[in-house]
């Protein structure tokens, strides 16, 4: 290796020209340190790259400054401010904004809802002007998307860049980016690199970490390296080499060769076949693959590489075949069986098996060899394990932690290995070396080759043009979902790559029907615009687009599934009601409508209280006990003599009884980190023995006055049914039409995600079970009028009916998703299915099955799908 200088300190330098300051910087998870007494300063105008090996504390180090790592011990300075906190929305407030290598971009918003809760709050619009907002951001960017587009309808690519967008966009002190083009192509890193030169250029320090060596060298001023969570030195990059780098992240010399390769057997036998192979995206497609052939699938991003790559392994294909050695497959167990394996590019949700720890995901594809009679042989698993562990470096604590304790690049590492390890006889890898370092790339190439060489078929995506030149021995060149070009890997270069469809890329802009997740918005994503798409010009391009015109930008209520979905329920409570005044005329009466709301009145109060605690994520059993304990509060506080009197006393009373049910449920779930259902479940049970303890027996009649009061109509319609539509009104524009609340749904939708973006989610959520606690007290306020005494145990059949009407009205066990105006409609279907028994005189178990079956129909608007526009067809 090469003399190499170390760049000079910061001493000397004027404090006002340091933007981020970090010292003694460590972090220790048990026994494993991450990060050992790392210090660094970056100035203002600087762009700074972070290298090492997979594991060397990079990704540590960006999460302690961004707030979602609490450091050891250390400091650190943002300007001049001292970060000590250590939260999210503390390094945001100071200007340290961060892209962190999984994204934190929440699917289910537009893009101008993810623009705006990822935007400093003076930096914001107000939340009625987004989209045209969102649209004239995205224009001074050269972004041509739809800003009312989900972020679910964008390719990858166009998701990453962004993220790096919105962070660049709110002009931050200290910009760090983590791994932030390992998914885009070479078109896609350029207009980063030309993101961070500018940000740069407008005073912010730029910190990235990449293991594309090629971006250093383009971007970078200085290269700071780690190997082993220690600090190895930072370099001028104009005095050092890409091996120098290598070799000073590994520690030893490293071989950077690709494996050897022949030139294919032209007699070798063809090991699959696909024929006319259409799908989403893609086709259609004739291909072959040979044995001991690898075959790179290259393309600007979005031009249907990965929805081939699933379709070979039969997933998402809607016509054409796939043939492996004469076998026609069918599905993708038939693939599976045959010796298919698939690999997505998707680490957490598809690669790896999240709850399951490394060393269980490591034997998954194997457990057969390992085990004897049915039962894994301990032995054997754990030598296997250590082997795997070796021969792909992975870097790791102990083999029974959790995938998500390690960096993405051992992720990666270990879900190759076990894919690997089951023999394919076709691999099907989408991005195999994605946020891997160099020496595991290497490792990771000869074993690929290793596969091919033993007489299988090893076809991968990759949007890295070195690594296909270098690998394949046939290159596909994809454009708009057709193969354009078959090219030899030997004799290729990067130029010859990219060239091959950068000049079709220039042609999209003409194509008017781009397949699901092109790069620009599709005819059938623009809505009902007609109008053509135009490709993205690159950066600096000069020219900004218009935003879109309001024709654009407005949707229509039958493209919005929660919008179906209560209309579905509405047409659902009206034919239930006609079939039953046809069977009893006076079902349709005033007094008859009357009991029905009121019957409902409880438990939508209930329910509401519910949906807010579904809407973060979260779930509350101990409701139905909440209402009893709160009928019991009522039962003893009302004193005839004084009975209005009593009663205000006693609803404040019952009140503050449910804010000590939700503060103990939000203290436990958020600070003791248990489960919301067994949490809410060991609070049931002490909130049921509270109220029983009080009345035993049925006891303490209500005064007639106070129930005549609580249950009082307007015609058929309650007073306080009147009132909850008001709230229920009030809140969904609150929760729909506001920053607040699209705020609070990201909790729901994204919680992690959330705190990333500096909205504090853990006090969201504590709130949401302390709201939950006191609309729960007060629907037992109502369900006390309607007993009219206490009685310890009146609430618990509404403990599973307050779950099923916000979910029949649309809310999601997952979180971020329904509506108020849902939960209540749900609770009136079900109030008026309770009571078709009395009204239709039929028996209660015909009943509970004309119950189950009409909520199942109600479940159903969940699978409901908006109608497509034509041009999307």
């Amino acid at each position: 290796m090469t003399n190499l200088s170390l760049v000079a300190t910061s001493t000397g330098m004027a404090a006002s020209d340091i933007a981020l300051e970090a010292t003694g910087l460590t972090k220790q998870y048990g026994p494993v340190l991450a990060l050992r007494d790392f210090s660094l300063t970056l100035r203002a105008g600087e762009v700074r790259a972070l290298v090492g090996e997979n594991g060397s504390g990079k990704s540590t180090f960006v999460g302690m400054v961004s707030g979602t790592v609490i450091p050891t011990r250390g400091s650190l300075r943002v300007g001049q401010t001292r970060l000590t906190r250590h939260r999210p929305v503390e390094s945001q407030s100071v200007g340290a904004l961060t892209v962190f290598q999984d994204g934190s971009l929440l699917p289910s918003l537009s893009v101008a809802q993810n623009l705006y809760i990822g935007t400093p709050a003076d930096q914001r619009p107000k939340y009625g002007k987004i989209d045209e907002w969102a649209s004239q951001r995205l224009s001074e960017y050269d972004m041509d998307l739809d800003a009312r587009l989900k972020v679910s309808q964008l390719a990858s690519g166009d998701r990453q860049l962004l993220e790096i967008v919105r962070a660049v966009m709110a002009r931050p002190r200290v910009l760090m980016l983590d791994e932030s083009t390992s998914a885009l192509d070479s078109a896609g890193v350029d207009r980063v690199l030309d993101l961070m030169r500018a940000a740069a250029s407008g005073g912010a320090a730029v910190l990235f970490v990449t293991h594309r060596l090629s971006e250093v060298f383009r971007v970078a001023d200085e290269v700071t390296i780690l190997r082993d969570g220690r600090f190895v030195g930072d370099y001028f990059v104009s005095e050092v080499s890409p091996e120098d780098i290598v070799e000073l992240m590994a520690g030893t010399k490293v071989d950077m060769e690709f494996p050897t390769r022949s030139p294919l057997d032209s007699r070798s036998a063809d090991v699959l076949r696909a024929e006319q192979l259409t799908g989403c995206g893609f086709g259609p497609i004739d291909l072959s693959l040979k044995a001991g052939e690898i075959v790179g699938i290259a393309g600007a991003d979005g031009n249907g590489q990965e929805d081939l790559l699933r379709g070979l392994a039969t997933l998402g294909v809607t016509a054409g075949s796939v043939t492996l050695e004469g076998k026609n497959l069918t599905n993708y167990r038939a693939a599976a069986s045959a010796g298919i394996v698939f690999l997505s590019g998707d680490r957490k949700n598809e690669s790896l098996f999240q709850a399951l720890t490394i060393r269980e995901n490591l034997t998954a594809g194997v457990l057969r060899t390992l085990s004897l009679g049915g039962v894994v042989r301990l032995g054997a698993e754990r030598s296997f394990v250590q082997q795997k562990i070796r021969d792909f470096g992975i870097r790791l604590g102990k083999s029974s932690d959790l995938p998500s304790s390690l960096s993405g690049g051992n992720q990666q590492k270990i879900a190759i290995s076990r894919a690997l390890a089951t023999g394919p006889r076709v691999f099907l890898v989408d991005e195999p070396t994605q946020g891997v370092d160099v020496r595991s790339r290497m490792d990771i190439y000869r074993m690929l080759r290793a596969c091919a060489n033993d007489g299988n078929a090893v076809v991968f995506v990759s949007s890295d043009a070195s690594e296909l030149a270098g690998l394949a021995d046939r290159i596909l060149v994809m454009s708009r979902g057709r193969i354009i070009e078959d090219m030899p890997g030997m004799g290729s270069d990067e130029e010859s790559i990219v060239g091959a469809f950068a000049v079709e890329s220039r042609v999209d802009a003409e194509w008017e029907e781009p397949g699901p997740g092109s790069g620009v918005a599709s005819a059938s994503q623009r809505v009902d615009t007609g109008e053509p798409v135009n490709a993205v010009p690159p950066i600096g391009a000069g020219e900004t687009a218009e935003p879109p015109p309001k024709a654009v930008m407005r949707g229509r209520w039958w493209r919005n599934e929660e919008t179906v979905r209560l209309g579905v329920l509405a047409l659902l409570i009206v034919a239930i009601s006609a079939v039953a005044a046809l069977q009893n005329a006076s079902f349709l009466s005033e007094l008859s409508l009357r009991n029905v709301l009121t019957i409902s009145t409880p438990l939508a109060a209930v329910a509401i209280a519910q949906y807010f605690v579904l809407l973060i994520g979260g779930i509350d059993v101990s409701v139905g006990a909440t209402m009893s304990l709160s009928v019991v509060a009522i039962s003893y506080l009302v004193q005839a003599e004084n009975v209005f009197g009593s009663f205000m006393f006693a609803f404040a009373v019952s009140i503050a009884l449910g804010l000590l049910v939700g503060l103990v449920n939000a203290w436990l779930v958020e600070r003791m980190k248990l489960s919301a259902v067994i949490a809410t479940i060991a609070t049931l049970g002490i909130v049921a023995g509270v109220a029983l303890t009080l009345r035993p027996t049925p006891g303490g009649t209500l005064p007639y006055e106070l129930i005549s009061a609580l249950t009082r109509s307007v015609g058929p319609v309650p007073i306080a049914v009147v009132a909850m539509v008001i709230v229920v009104i009030v809140g969904d524009i609150v929760l729909r039409r506001t920053g607040f609340g699209i705020r609070v749904r990201a909790v729901g939708l994204n919680g992690h995600f959330a705190n990333r973006l500096g909205i504090r989610a853990s006090m969201v959520r504590a709130g949401a079970y302390l709201l939950c606690g006191a609309l729960a007290a007060i629907g037992g306020v109502f369900l006390a009028s309607q007993v009219g005494i206490g009685d310890a145990t009146v609430g618990d059949t509404y403990t599973l009916l307050a779950i099923a009407a916000p979910v029949i009205g649309g809310a999601s066990l997952l979180g971020g998703r329904g509506t108020l105006a849902g939960a209540l409609l749900g609770s009136v279907l079900l109030a008026l299915l309770l009571t078709l028994a009395t009204t239709l005189r039929i028996s209660q178990g015909a009943n509970l099955i004309f119950v189950g079956v009409v909520t199942l129909l109600a479940l159903l608007t969940f699978v409901i799908r908006p109608p497509k526009s034509r041009s999307s067809r």
